[in-house]
Protein backbone atom coordinates (compact mmCIF):
# COMPACT_ATOMS: atom_id res chain seq x y z
CA UNK A 1 0.00 0.00 0.00
CA UNK A 2 1.18 3.56 -0.53
CA UNK A 3 0.80 4.87 2.96
CA UNK A 4 -1.65 5.19 5.81
CA UNK A 5 -3.83 7.93 7.20
CA UNK A 6 -3.42 9.44 10.61
CA UNK A 7 -4.64 7.20 13.41
CA UNK A 8 -3.66 5.33 16.50
CA UNK A 9 -0.49 3.72 15.08
CA UNK A 10 1.71 6.67 14.02
CA UNK A 11 4.77 4.49 13.49
CA UNK A 12 3.01 2.62 10.67
CA UNK A 13 1.67 5.58 8.71
CA UNK A 14 2.28 9.01 7.26
CA UNK A 15 0.16 12.02 8.25
CA UNK A 16 -3.22 11.82 6.54
CA UNK A 17 -2.89 14.95 4.43
CA UNK A 18 0.48 13.77 3.14
CA UNK A 19 -1.11 10.48 2.13
CA UNK A 20 -3.80 12.40 0.32
CA UNK A 21 -1.15 14.30 -1.57
CA UNK A 22 0.65 11.09 -2.53
CA UNK A 23 -2.50 9.42 -3.78
CA UNK A 24 -3.65 12.55 -5.57
CA UNK A 25 -0.42 12.31 -7.53
CA UNK A 26 -1.14 8.65 -8.25
CA UNK A 27 -4.54 9.60 -9.63
CA UNK A 28 -3.12 12.02 -12.18
CA UNK A 29 -3.60 10.92 -15.84
CA UNK A 30 -0.77 8.87 -17.26
CA UNK A 31 0.00 6.88 -14.12
CA UNK A 32 0.34 3.15 -14.57
CA UNK A 33 -1.83 0.55 -12.88
CA UNK A 34 0.77 -1.31 -10.86
CA UNK A 35 0.04 -4.84 -9.70
CA UNK A 36 0.35 -7.99 -11.74
CA UNK A 37 -0.37 -8.19 -15.48
CA UNK A 38 -3.65 -9.55 -16.78
CA UNK A 39 -3.92 -13.30 -16.61
CA UNK A 40 -1.59 -13.71 -13.64
CA UNK A 41 -2.55 -16.09 -10.84
CA UNK A 42 -2.01 -15.62 -7.14
CA UNK A 43 -0.23 -18.43 -5.28
CA UNK A 44 -2.52 -21.03 -3.79
CA UNK A 45 -3.20 -20.66 -0.08
CA UNK A 46 -2.51 -24.28 0.83
CA UNK A 47 -0.68 -27.36 -0.44
CA UNK A 48 -3.69 -29.66 -0.43
CA UNK A 49 -6.32 -29.93 -3.13
CA UNK A 50 -9.55 -31.89 -2.84
CA UNK A 51 -12.63 -30.88 -0.94
CA UNK A 52 -15.26 -28.38 -2.05
CA UNK A 53 -14.64 -26.68 -5.39
CA UNK A 54 -16.27 -23.58 -6.81
CA UNK A 55 -15.51 -20.27 -8.49
CA UNK A 56 -16.64 -16.69 -8.00
CA UNK A 57 -15.89 -13.32 -9.57
CA UNK A 58 -15.09 -10.00 -7.90
CA UNK A 59 -15.32 -6.65 -9.66
CA UNK A 60 -15.71 -3.04 -8.61
CA UNK A 61 -17.13 0.27 -9.79
CA UNK A 62 -19.58 -0.44 -12.63
CA UNK A 63 -20.95 3.11 -12.21
CA UNK A 64 -23.75 2.73 -14.80
CA UNK A 65 -21.41 1.64 -17.62
CA UNK A 66 -23.36 -1.42 -18.70
CA UNK A 67 -21.41 -1.82 -21.92
CA UNK A 68 -18.43 -2.92 -19.81
CA UNK A 69 -20.33 -4.39 -16.87
CA UNK A 70 -22.33 -6.68 -19.17
CA UNK A 71 -19.06 -8.44 -20.02
CA UNK A 72 -18.54 -9.13 -16.33
CA UNK A 73 -22.09 -10.47 -16.06
CA UNK A 74 -21.54 -12.73 -19.07
CA UNK A 75 -18.53 -14.29 -17.32
CA UNK A 76 -20.36 -14.46 -13.97
CA UNK A 77 -23.03 -16.74 -15.42
CA UNK A 78 -20.48 -19.56 -15.39
CA UNK A 79 -19.46 -19.20 -11.71
CA UNK A 80 -21.31 -19.57 -8.42
CA UNK A 81 -21.76 -15.85 -7.74
CA UNK A 82 -20.47 -12.33 -8.31
CA UNK A 83 -19.28 -9.86 -5.64
CA UNK A 84 -19.32 -6.15 -6.51
CA UNK A 85 -16.90 -4.05 -4.47
CA UNK A 86 -18.97 -0.86 -4.43
CA UNK A 87 -19.95 2.04 -6.69
CA UNK A 88 -22.73 0.09 -8.30
CA UNK A 89 -24.07 3.45 -9.49
CA UNK A 90 -22.67 6.78 -10.58
CA UNK A 91 -24.40 8.93 -7.99
CA UNK A 92 -26.82 6.76 -6.00
CA UNK A 93 -30.13 8.09 -7.31
CA UNK A 94 -33.33 6.05 -7.17
CA UNK A 95 -33.34 5.80 -10.97
CA UNK A 96 -29.79 4.44 -11.01
CA UNK A 97 -30.56 1.86 -8.33
CA UNK A 98 -33.78 0.84 -10.11
CA UNK A 99 -31.85 0.37 -13.35
CA UNK A 100 -29.15 -1.62 -11.59
CA UNK A 101 -31.58 -3.97 -9.83
CA UNK A 102 -33.56 -4.49 -13.04
CA UNK A 103 -30.35 -5.22 -14.94
CA UNK A 104 -29.22 -7.75 -12.35
CA UNK A 105 -32.62 -9.44 -12.25
CA UNK A 106 -32.56 -9.81 -16.02
CA UNK A 107 -29.03 -11.21 -15.97
CA UNK A 108 -29.94 -14.08 -13.64
CA UNK A 109 -26.56 -13.71 -11.89
CA UNK A 110 -26.45 -14.33 -8.14
CA UNK A 111 -24.60 -11.43 -6.57
CA UNK A 112 -23.48 -9.76 -3.37
CA UNK A 113 -22.30 -6.18 -2.99
CA UNK A 114 -20.86 -3.56 -0.67
CA UNK A 115 -21.69 0.16 -0.93
CA UNK A 116 -19.29 2.67 -2.46
CA UNK A 117 -18.91 6.40 -1.99
CA UNK A 118 -20.71 7.08 -5.29
CA UNK A 119 -23.67 5.05 -4.03
CA UNK A 120 -24.28 7.65 -1.29
CA UNK A 121 -23.53 10.76 -3.37
CA UNK A 122 -27.14 11.98 -3.53
CA UNK A 123 -28.91 10.31 -0.62
CA UNK A 124 -28.02 8.59 2.65
CA UNK A 125 -27.08 4.93 2.71
CA UNK A 126 -30.30 3.87 4.44
CA UNK A 127 -32.48 5.73 1.95
CA UNK A 128 -30.86 4.64 -1.31
CA UNK A 129 -28.50 1.68 -1.23
CA UNK A 130 -30.07 -0.37 1.58
CA UNK A 131 -33.70 -0.45 0.32
CA UNK A 132 -32.57 -1.49 -3.16
CA UNK A 133 -29.54 -3.69 -2.49
CA UNK A 134 -29.67 -4.87 1.12
CA UNK A 135 -27.59 -4.58 4.31
CA UNK A 136 -24.61 -2.25 4.20
CA UNK A 137 -22.45 -4.93 5.86
CA UNK A 138 -23.06 -8.65 6.18
CA UNK A 139 -21.36 -12.04 6.03
CA UNK A 140 -22.15 -15.40 4.53
CA UNK A 141 -20.74 -18.90 4.15
CA UNK A 142 -20.42 -20.71 0.85
CA UNK A 143 -19.16 -24.29 0.94
CA UNK A 144 -15.76 -24.14 2.72
CA UNK A 145 -15.41 -20.34 2.68
CA UNK A 146 -16.54 -17.46 4.87
CA UNK A 147 -17.11 -14.04 3.29
CA UNK A 148 -17.14 -10.74 5.16
CA UNK A 149 -18.73 -7.82 3.29
CA UNK A 150 -17.84 -4.47 4.86
CA UNK A 151 -19.15 -0.91 4.60
CA UNK A 152 -16.64 1.93 4.53
CA UNK A 153 -18.35 4.12 1.92
CA UNK A 154 -18.76 7.25 4.04
CA UNK A 155 -15.61 9.37 4.31
CA UNK A 156 -16.69 10.72 7.68
CA UNK A 157 -17.04 7.20 9.11
CA UNK A 158 -14.96 4.72 7.13
CA UNK A 159 -14.68 1.34 8.89
CA UNK A 160 -16.37 2.76 11.96
CA UNK A 161 -15.94 1.36 15.51
CA UNK A 162 -19.36 -0.33 15.78
CA UNK A 163 -18.72 -2.16 12.52
CA UNK A 164 -15.25 -3.10 13.70
CA UNK A 165 -16.76 -4.79 16.74
CA UNK A 166 -19.33 -6.58 14.59
CA UNK A 167 -16.53 -7.81 12.30
CA UNK A 168 -14.47 -9.08 15.27
CA UNK A 169 -17.42 -11.06 16.59
CA UNK A 170 -18.31 -12.38 13.14
CA UNK A 171 -14.76 -13.58 12.49
CA UNK A 172 -14.54 -15.17 15.94
CA UNK A 173 -17.73 -17.10 15.27
CA UNK A 174 -16.48 -18.12 11.82
CA UNK A 175 -13.21 -19.48 13.25
CA UNK A 176 -15.20 -21.96 15.33
CA UNK A 177 -16.59 -23.41 12.10
CA UNK A 178 -13.02 -23.74 10.73
CA UNK A 179 -13.54 -22.61 7.12
CA UNK A 180 -10.69 -23.27 4.70
CA UNK A 181 -10.76 -19.67 3.50
CA UNK A 182 -11.91 -16.33 4.89
CA UNK A 183 -12.26 -13.48 2.40
CA UNK A 184 -13.28 -9.86 2.98
CA UNK A 185 -14.59 -7.17 0.64
CA UNK A 186 -14.77 -3.39 1.13
CA UNK A 187 -14.98 -0.47 -1.25
CA UNK A 188 -12.18 1.91 -0.23
CA UNK A 189 -8.74 0.29 0.20
CA UNK A 190 -7.03 1.16 3.49
CA UNK A 191 -4.49 3.91 2.90
CA UNK A 192 -6.36 5.45 -0.04
CA UNK A 193 -8.40 8.68 0.16
CA UNK A 194 -12.03 9.08 -0.79
CA UNK A 195 -11.20 11.57 -3.53
CA UNK A 196 -8.07 12.97 -5.14
CA UNK A 197 -8.68 16.37 -3.55
CA UNK A 198 -7.28 16.45 -0.04
CA UNK A 199 -9.76 17.51 2.63
CA UNK A 200 -9.93 17.33 6.40
CA UNK A 201 -13.38 15.71 6.18
CA UNK A 202 -11.74 12.50 4.94
CA UNK A 203 -9.47 12.09 7.97
CA UNK A 204 -12.01 10.27 10.22
CA UNK A 205 -12.65 7.71 7.50
CA UNK A 206 -8.93 7.28 6.82
CA UNK A 207 -8.27 6.75 10.51
CA UNK A 208 -10.97 4.11 10.86
CA UNK A 209 -9.97 2.39 7.61
CA UNK A 210 -6.46 2.05 9.01
CA UNK A 211 -7.86 -0.38 11.56
CA UNK A 212 -9.20 -2.70 8.87
CA UNK A 213 -6.21 -4.82 7.84
CA UNK A 214 -4.91 -5.49 11.38
CA UNK A 215 -8.39 -6.56 12.47
CA UNK A 216 -8.84 -8.78 9.42
CA UNK A 217 -5.39 -10.33 9.82
CA UNK A 218 -6.09 -11.14 13.46
CA UNK A 219 -9.40 -12.71 12.43
CA UNK A 220 -7.80 -15.04 9.89
CA UNK A 221 -8.74 -13.21 6.67
CA UNK A 222 -6.41 -14.19 3.83
CA UNK A 223 -7.55 -11.66 1.21
CA UNK A 224 -9.26 -8.28 1.11
CA UNK A 225 -10.86 -7.23 -2.17
CA UNK A 226 -11.52 -3.53 -2.81
CA UNK A 227 -12.67 -1.27 -5.60
CA UNK A 228 -12.64 2.55 -5.63
CA UNK A 229 -9.32 2.92 -7.46
CA UNK A 230 -10.14 2.44 -11.14
CA UNK A 231 -7.41 -0.01 -12.03
CA UNK A 232 -5.99 -3.38 -10.94
CA UNK A 233 -3.42 -3.56 -8.14
CA UNK A 234 -2.13 -6.08 -5.61
CA UNK A 235 -0.18 -5.63 -2.39
CA UNK A 236 0.32 -7.48 0.89
CA UNK A 237 -0.29 -5.91 4.29
CA UNK A 238 0.27 -7.86 7.54
CA UNK A 239 0.05 -11.10 5.58
CA UNK A 240 -3.30 -10.18 3.99
CA UNK A 241 -3.40 -10.00 0.19
CA UNK A 242 -5.09 -6.72 -0.76
CA UNK A 243 -6.49 -6.86 -4.29
CA UNK A 244 -7.95 -3.75 -5.93
CA UNK A 245 -10.25 -4.46 -8.87
CA UNK A 246 -11.95 -1.20 -9.73
CA UNK A 247 -12.30 -1.72 -13.45
CA UNK A 248 -15.89 -2.78 -14.16
CA UNK A 249 -16.95 0.37 -15.97
CA UNK A 250 -15.88 3.59 -14.23
CA UNK A 251 -13.39 5.88 -16.03
CA UNK A 252 -9.99 4.24 -15.90
CA UNK A 253 -7.00 5.50 -13.92
CA UNK A 254 -4.27 6.54 -16.34
CA UNK A 255 -3.01 4.99 -19.54
CA UNK A 256 -1.71 1.79 -17.95
CA UNK A 257 -5.09 0.70 -16.57
CA UNK A 258 -7.67 -1.60 -18.12
CA UNK A 259 -11.20 -2.78 -17.45
CA UNK A 260 -11.00 -5.93 -15.39
CA UNK A 261 -12.48 -8.43 -12.97
CA UNK A 262 -10.91 -11.15 -10.83
CA UNK A 263 -11.96 -14.79 -10.99
CA UNK A 264 -11.21 -16.83 -7.89
CA UNK A 265 -11.15 -20.64 -8.01
CA UNK A 266 -11.44 -22.62 -4.78
CA UNK A 267 -10.38 -26.25 -4.64
CA UNK A 268 -10.41 -27.41 -1.05
CA UNK A 269 -7.58 -25.61 0.74
CA UNK A 270 -6.20 -24.20 -2.50
CA UNK A 271 -7.17 -20.78 -3.78
CA UNK A 272 -6.01 -19.53 -7.15
CA UNK A 273 -7.11 -16.40 -8.95
CA UNK A 274 -6.51 -14.42 -12.09
CA UNK A 275 -7.24 -10.92 -13.26
CA UNK A 276 -9.13 -10.88 -16.55
CA UNK A 277 -9.00 -7.95 -18.96
CA UNK A 278 -12.37 -6.96 -20.39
Amino acid sequence: MIGKGTGRHPARMLPALLVLAFVAALLLPGCGSGGKPAGSSAPSTGPQAGGPSFSFIVCGDPQNNYEVFDRVLAAARSVDFLIIAGDLTGSGTDTEFENFVSHMDTSGVKYYAVPGNHDIATQPLDEGYVPYIGPAHQSFDHKNCHFLLLDNCNQELGFYPAEQEWARQDLAAARKRKPDHVIAVAHVPPGFPYSAKASASQIPGLDNNHEMVPLLAEGGVEELFCGHVHTYMESTDEGVLVTITGGAGAPLLGTGSYYNYVQVDINGRQRTQKVVRI
